[in-house]
């Protein structure tokens, strides 16, 4: 198939001159002409010729503007330009514009076919006293850029390395010299993972093995390395193909940003966040013991003297002659019995003597009638036969969680029923709780934000601490529930 040409030359002339020349071969067809740069965008939209022979020297509009018109009117069209002009700056302008050859104009029989045929085979036609400045203007550039290069290469804070097709470093930067402890010589030749932990070296294999096969573009990972002092660091490493440089033994740049301070923040903070999840299960432990002998006086020594007192009054009654006198005992009975009565439940309450006595299914049942006394919310109960031996510290902290959830559906979800399954899977306790076609009150976003969330942001890093934790549903809605989770040794 031959090569569609749309000449654009303002000089008729010239341009019945050029057609003369391109008719003679048989590969060659003008479609087209146009005397002006808007003449030549109407016919490149409408033909979409092969190739635009285009006179620089058009007068309604300039050189290297006319061929960025005509490249952005039809992206796949060549442009040969030809220009009267000579200056090196002019020459590179329209090159870096997109022109795939410049033809002085005066050369223009004798080399016109030879650019066509040479720019039809994908390479770039400079006329050959043009080639030197051109050159010229290349290698300046080249050194420029080099020179940027060497600047950002030798001055930057982070390390960077160029290495060859099989991991080899080339070439490195003072910066990483000094993250890695090692001088320049001792670096060359060496491969990039033998500064890795074995179990980090195949991954990094892996991923630069696809980047040589093209299978990745890039790739970036956060990873500890050694240094010559056999200290061990940690460098965020990114690494990308060499780009701009043709030498052979360059493929890739690998640049690594020295994180170790980072990680040794990020260690403090984790052993600090622990150290406070220690400290919050110790807290809520004392805390207990403390309520369990509360419980225990307000019940030993309070109730056991208020019953004292009851009987006593009861024996006063007995042996009083005066009726008067009778019935004001019978008041004061009647206010102790009250005062023993909320004693006992302030006891229960404070520490159910069920949790220790009867176990924590036995307690979770109480739990489930007092809540439905105290706020007419039916709280149902389901739990498999598999053996649950939990120790004192997680019987307590499933309890007081169970409460304050059930406390929370109370207070927000306005929920009529509620459901409460426990079930065993391995070592693992699951205790699930639900409300009957309503949210839970809490949301998977923000689980335990806001001031009554404070009891179960307690429970749920408490829960971590023992390997367990507080799970809510991802989908809010009804039906929705929490679940907590606990590892019976930990």
């Amino acid at each position: 198939m031959g090569t569609r040409i749309l000449l654009a030359d303002e000089n008729e002339g010239a341009r019945q001159g050029l057609r003369a020349l391109l008719d003679r071969e048989p590969d060659l067809e003008v479609v087209a002409e146009a005397g002006s740069s808007q003449a030549a965008l109407g016919l490149v939209r409408e033909l979409v010729p092969d190739l635009v022979i285009a006179d620089l020297g058009l007068s309604d509009q300039a050189g290297a503007e006319a061929v960025a018109r005509i490249l952005a009117a039809a992206p796949g069209v060549k442009v040969l330009a030809l220009s009267i002009y000579a200056d090196r700056r002019f020459v590179v302008n329209v090159l870096r514009t997109g022109a795939v050859g410049y033809l002085l104009k005066d050369r223009a029989f004798e080399e016109l076919v030879g650019a066509i045929r040479t720019v039809k085979g994908n390479r770039t036609y400079i006329s050959p006293g043009l080639s030197e400045i051109v050159v010229q203007d290349y290698l300046e550039a080249v050194r420029e850029g080099e020179a940027r290069f060497r600047t950002i290469f030798e001055g930057s804070t982070i390390g960077i390395a160029l290495v060859d097709r099989d991991g080899r470093i080339v070439e490195s930067n003072p910066a990483l010299q000094k993250m890695l402890g090692y001088p320049q010589e001792e670096l060359l030749a060496k491969v990039f993972t033998n500064f890795t932990r074995p179990e980090e070296a195949e991954r990094c294999r892996l991923f630069f093995k696809e980047l040589v096969e093209g299978q990745r573009e890039s790739y970036r990972l956060e990873k500890p390395y050694y240094r010559k002092d056999g200290c061990e660091a940690w460098g965020r490493l990114f690494v990308s193909p060499f780009q701009g440089n043709r030498q052979k033994d360059r493929f890739a740049v690998a640049m690594v940003e020295d994180i170790t301070d980072q990680k040794q923040a990020e260690l403090e903070i984790r052993n600090y966040q622990d150290r406070l999840r220690s400290i919050a299960s110790e807290l809520s432990l004392t805390e207990e013991r403390e309520r369990r002998r509360l419980a225990t006086e307000l019940h030993d020594h309070v109730g056991q003297i208020l019953a004292l007192a009851q009987i006593k009054l009861g024996a006063l009654k007995e042996s009083a002659s005066s009726t008067n006198l009778s019935g004001a005992m019978d008041e004061v009975r009647r206010l102790i019995e009250q005062t023993i009565r909320y004693t006992r439940s302030l006891s229960f309450e404070l520490s159910p003597p069920i949790l220790y006595d009867l176990g924590f299914e036995a307690a979770i049942d109480w739990l489930a009638e007092l809540i439905q006394e105290q706020h007419g919310l039916k709280v149902e109960v389901e739990t498999d036969s598999s053996p649950k031996p939990l120790n004192d510290e997680l019987r307590i902290l499933l309890f007081h969680g169970l409460r304050e959830l059930l406390t929370n559906v109370v207070k927000q979800a306005g929920a009529n029923r509620v459901g409460i399954k426990i079930t065993r899977e391995g070592t693992t306790v699951r205790i699930r709780v639900e409300g009957d076609g309503v949210e839970i009150g809490i949301s998977a976003e923000a689980p335990l934000a806001g001031p009554n969330g404070l009891g179960l942001f307690s429970i749920r890093e408490r829960l971590r601490c023992l390997g367990g934790d507080l799970e809510v549903d991802a989908e809010r809605g009804p039906g929705t529930g929490v679940t907590l989770v606990v590892p019976l040794k930990y």
